[in-house]
């Protein structure tokens, strides 16, 4: 074990520095370990195993208390200092035997399982010209319920996670993205759109990253570079609700950034709160019945409106319904709102559906200005938020040795230490009312860091009573901010007081 390094990321795995002074006049418990490590000046505990208690100084592992270890067991690993794996699971090996982790604790292989051969999960990289990137999420948690997440976030948190990638690391989160077109750049509008790339790094490991690599996010996606003492996640959390309008708020927990071994946070927060071209009037909203997946009625809080304009389109036939409903123009740049509602099974949808197939359905889309007594949409109010699995699930896209502490390579991050992802996280707000849509969605890689006489008319009804997916995109570049599905809109019963009824 005397040339194994691993640098805690996230996860807390023990590190084992190599090249440790000897300098250090006090005695403890650590010296008399095998290999044998110096003793902390201080008595700040970093730590805690069956040994004593550990500090970090000058980027170090140092002992501060007594604590022998009463461990005994058949493996090599006991003379050293270690306990014997309960499991066969080997993450490293070196001169003196096979190692695995447990209970975030490094644990010699026993003898019995040398003839077992562990292998990594099979690379269950995505053929994307069977599927599409801002469609997959949506087909792996296609879980009947509510959902929400953002491809665009995504996307750009890839992206910055692969600046920093090499080798294997960088080509299986290249064969994720990089078939996609290049990055849409926005401008942020008040308090009506905002997209933010940050990277905040632990202050006291600044000088580990790679400039060029900061210089890369700085240039290619006006990343905000700060510095912070984590402290607690304080900062980092007033980072992301600023950049999400105020929409998420309290997403990073203390104990994330307390870890010793956070080297820093790619971050990638993207939000909306647009009102409708056409609002919908209040007094028009009423209980209205919802049919869920499993065939039950419920009344649901339903929102009505009825246009004339080129600010909502339709398309119906014998599979599907579709809607598309403007969102004001800000400043030039346009969203808008895509409800398809199979007549059928919306998870069966889910699971073939495609940009091809959503590129068939904008060229049917018919205007409403083109209904003679115009459109009446009706649509239920919703407001959820939602986290993807997400380290799961780009593992089953195929991006693994990032997530692995032996096998990622993000030597081009810092050339000085190893690193790795030891957390990823992706959460999404949507508020969908009458005013128009507030949305949020965040990534996170950690880094171990009229009225005229009343006349009969004959409109088109377009109903959407059944669970539907959504998309949110600019109406002129059609990038997809967000995506989603509809299973469980607002009851009636729990708004009706709010509308006086």
């Amino acid at each position: 074990m005397k040339n194994l390094t691993l640098f805690l990321l996230g996860q807390v795995l023990i590190t084992i520095p190599t090249c440790l002074s000897q300098n250090n006049d006090k005695q403890c418990f650590s010296q008399a370990l095998k290999p044998s490590y110096p003793c902390c000046k201080g008595n700040e505990v970093a730590y805690t195993d069956e040994n004593g208690q550990w500090g970090v100084e000058n980027g170090k592992w140092c002992g501060i208390s007594n604590g022998p270890s009463t461990e005994s067991d058949d493996c090599f690993s006991v003379a050293l200092g270690y306990k014997c794996c309960n499991s066969c699971n080997v993450v490293y090996t070196d001169k003196d035997g096979k190692w695995g982790v447990e209970n975030k604790k490094w644990c010699g292989i026993k003898d019995s399982c040398f003839d077992i051969e562990i292998e990594n999960p099979i690379n269950n990289a995505t053929d994307f010209s069977k599927t599409d990137f801002e469609f997959s999420f949506l087909k792996m948690e296609n879980n009947e319920m509510n959902m929400l997440y953002s491809p665009l976030s995504i996307q750009y948190g890839l992206n910055m996670l692969e600046e920093g990638a090499e080798k294997n690391t960088y080509d299986q989160i290249h064969n994720v993205i990089g078939n996609l077109k290049e990055l849409p750049k926005y401008s942020n509008i008040g308090e009506k759109l905002s997209l933010a790339n940050g990277l905040i790094i632990r202050d006291i490991y600044y000088d580990l990253i790679s400039t060029s690599y900061i210089d890369t996010l700085k240039e290619k996606y006006d990343a905000e570079v700060k510095e912070d003492e984590f402290k607690d996640a304080k900062n980092v959390n007033k980072w992301i609700e600023d950049k999400t309008l105020g929409i998420i708020k309290d997403l990073i927990e203390d104990d994330m950034v307390q870890n010793p071994a956070l080297l820093m946070l790619i971050i990638n927060a993207l939000s909306i709160d647009m009102e409708w071209a056409i609002p919908f009037s209040i007094s028009s909203t009423i209980g209205q019945p919802f049919y869920k997946a499993d065939g039950e009625k419920i009344t649901a809080t339903m929102m009505s409106n009825k246009v004339f304009n080129d600010v909502a389109s339709y398309y119906i036939d014998d599979n599907i319904t579709v809607l598309t409903m403007d969102l004001k123009d800000y400043d030039g740049t346009q969203f808008e709102f895509m409800a398809i509602m199979p007549k059928e099974n919306l998870s069966a949808y889910v699971e073939s559906v495609s940009k091809a197939q959503i590129n068939e359905i904008d060229e049917k889309l018919i205007l409403a200005s083109s209904a003679v007594d115009g459109v009446v949409i009706t649509i239920p109010k919703f407001k959820f938020n939602y986290g993807l699995k997400f380290k799961d699930d780009l593992k089953s896209l195929g991006i693994t040795d990032a997530f692995s502490n032996t096998k990622a390579d993000f030597s081009k991050m810092s050339d000085e230490v190893p690193l790795f992802v030891s957390t990823a996280i992706h959460k999404a707000d949507i508020d969908f009312t009458e005013k128009g849509v507030k949305a949020a969605a965040v990534t996170v890689f950690a880094i171990t860091i009229g009225s005229a006489m009343p006349r009969e008319t004959n409109p088109v009804y377009v109903t959407i009573d059944k669970p539907f997916m959504f998309i949110i995109r600019d109406k002129n570049t059609k990038d997809n901010w967000f995506t989603g599905t509809v299973y469980e809109p607002n009851l009636w019963e729990k708004d009706r007081t709010s509308y006086g009824y």
